[in-house]
């Protein structure tokens, strides 16, 4: 059963360390009542309020809550993924490897260690796309994606 866009948000919420509505409203500028509101799907949020959320929600980022709430689809985002040119790397080169071939021990290395945080990821590994070292918060959005591909298939199973 896949958690719909209320409960994702309320669950990050809690897990960034806002135990209470109250917390994150304070911090975000977004007001409780409209906080409540998303939570219980009575209001779906803005891509803005996505954004000022994100700042915040440090157990997620924009990418995860635009796709959590159907802003961004995520066969899309991967399709993205799959241009013969993209590449994940940490010296040397390694060219992206789609989901029919085998990863790289790199590419493992990457997988097995997501759960680490993003600070140490990046400290870890230096991603490159097209010849060029991705910025911080593009190195998060990849994270925060597979994080949310995760969380997809563990709903499924």
């Amino acid at each position: 059963m896949n958690m719909g866009y209320g409960e994702f948000i309320k669950r990050n919420r809690i897990a960034s360390g806002f135990t209470k509505q109250v917390q994150l409203a304070e911090k975000s500028g977004i007001t409780a009542a409209t906080i409540s509101r998303i939570e219980k799907e009575i209001q779906k949020p803005s891509m803005d309020t996505l954004k000022e959320l994100a700042r915040f929600l440090t157990s997620t980022s924009y990418v995860e809550l635009m796709v959590a709430c159907g802003y961004w689809d995520e066969e899309e985002l991967l399709e993205d993924l799959k241009t013969e040119d993209t590449s994940v790397v940490n010296e040397p080169s390694i060219p992206y490897v789609s989901k029919s071939k085998k990863p790289s021990s790199i590419e493992d290395d990457l997988i097995e260690n997501i759960d680490l945080s993003d600070e140490e990821l990046l400290k870890q590994f230096n991603i490159q796309i097209d010849g060029m070292n991705l910025t911080e918060d593009e190195t998060k959005g990849i994270i925060a994606y597979v994080r949310s591909l995760r969380l997809v298939n563990q709903n499924k199973a």
